[in-house]
């Protein structure tokens, strides 16, 4: 059996303003390449032997040879790939080729996605996969697969990477994945839809025989429900920083605002080779109160010092901030720059809040007619597609384009990627 796994091709938030992007180029932000999703390797280590299993991956320009005579197309996309992934799946089934789609947007949209696919995989495939390749072999495959079970994060096997080849991917780093699910209802987050509203825990083993098994030095947690401050996380990150200390890792973790206020806490993190903490403003009860009238000063020093106490272990502060949310107003462009200065924040992108499927702003979204249209590959967090409540459309823009020049006005393009060396290459 002949299988191709496709990752469609998705517009990087700052395609869409090529002016921006070429003044911003010297700076890498907005435009430096990730490893492609984790979902890949993880299905690649999950496939019996005995198939021939293939990766197309169209962010790179990788041909489809959609004449390729193939038994499975396998496609994993989320929302601003959506598009490509429908584009993708109409060619194949027009010459016969079945087709299963699978990933964040085929989970929340399943019945949308079937319009394209000959089946869709809604939520957590790692159960489901095998039973999706023999129900191909015998050619019964179902409409729509979801679990009937919690998946157990100890049977999860390390992620076949050898299907990103080096001499074709030109980063450095990988993906690792130590967790899934979150209790917390954040407006613009699909992962309690998808993974459910508890945390499960991979096992710290596995974790680390993962990082140890990786060509490359640096990479990425995927999870920032890692940073929450629960005493279940901490104590759970805690333990993958004790015995990752020896490693000679370079770890960029995800976050919110929603941090523990510790400074020995960061001093671990900065042990166990943590180099860079990516961190989202919007979502969160912290930054939400962070730039709204009801901010005290006591409260934006706490915040400020936060910041400081992250760079002063000498961890990389950087600052993913977004707008257009329905509680904020034009007025955030000031206090976000205002809060950079003070917080000495020397690394920061920007994003316009998107109404992803599935969300609650989605739905709410949805509900009140606000969207502008379901052209996914716009759907980036670089455009404007629903109905602002506090801006219009044009300001909107402006706004966005303002913080991405202001920002950087000062700032000298060396500081920006002095965390990690593959942002450089």
């Amino acid at each position: 059996m002949k299988i191709r796994l496709i990752y469609p091709r998705f517009k990087k938030f700052l395609e869409d303003h090529p002016g921006l992007r070429e003044s911003l180029r010297e700076y890498v932000v907005g435009d430096y390449t990730m490893p492609p999703s984790l979902a890949l390797p993880i299905l690649a280590s999950l496939t019996p032997p005995d198939v021939d299993l293939h990766l197309t991956d169209d962010n790179i320009g990788q041909p489809i040879n959609y004449d390729e005579q193939i038994d499975l197309v396998a496609i994993s996309c989320f929302t601003p790939q959506a598009q490509r992934a429908y584009e993708i799946a109409d060619e194949y089934r027009k010459r016969g080729t079945k087709v299963v789609m699978g990933g964040i947007h085929p989970s929340l949209c399943p019945q949308e996605a079937l319009e394209h696919a000959d089946a869709v995989c809604a939520g957590e495939g790692d159960s489901l996969w095998q039973t999706i390749i023999e129900d191909a072999k015998n050619n019964t495959l179902q409409r729509l697969y979801e679990p009937k079970i919690i998946y157990n994060l100890a049977d999860m096997p390390i992620p076949k990477r050898e299907i990103f080849p080096r001499e074709v991917y030109k980063w450095e780093a990988h993906l690792v994945s130590t967790m899934r699910g979150c209790p917390v209802r954040c407006s613009g987050c699909p992962i309690p839809p998808k993974e459910g509203h508890l945390f499960r825990f991979r096992p710290v083993d596995n974790i680390i025989a993962d990082i140890k098994s990786m060509p490359y030095r640096e990479f990425y947690i995927t999870d920032d429900t890692v940073m929450l401050p629960g005493k279940k996380n901490l104590k759970f990150l805690d333990e993958i920083m004790e015995q990752s200390q020896d490693l000679d890792v370079k770890m960029f973790i995800s976050s919110t605002m929603m941090m523990v206020r510790n400074y020995d806490f960061y001093t671990r993190l900065a042990k166990g080779g943590t180099s860079s903490i990516y961190t989202i403003f919007g979502f969160d009860r912290v930054s939400k109160n962070l730039f709204s009238d009801n901010c005290s000063r006591e409260e934006w020093q706490q915040c400020v010092d936060l910041v400081r106490m992250i760079e002063d272990n000498g961890i990389h502060f950087f600052a993913s901030y977004g707008i257009g949310f329905d509680d904020q107003d034009r007025r955030v462009v000031d206090r976000i720059l205002k809060f950079s200065k003070e917080a000495k924040i020397d690394l920061a992108e920007f994003y316009i809040i998107t109404p992803f499927p599935g969300t609650p702003f989605g739905i709410q979204a949805e509900e009140e007619n606000r969207l502008l249209h379901r052209n996914y590959s716009e759907w980036n967090h670089g455009n404007v597609v629903f109905k602002p409540k506090n801006w219009t459309i044009d300001e909107l823009n402006r706004d966005f384009v303002t913080l991405w020049n202001e920002f950087y006005r000062d700032i000298q393009p060396q500081r920006t990627v002095r965390s990690f060396d593959m942002l450089t290459t």
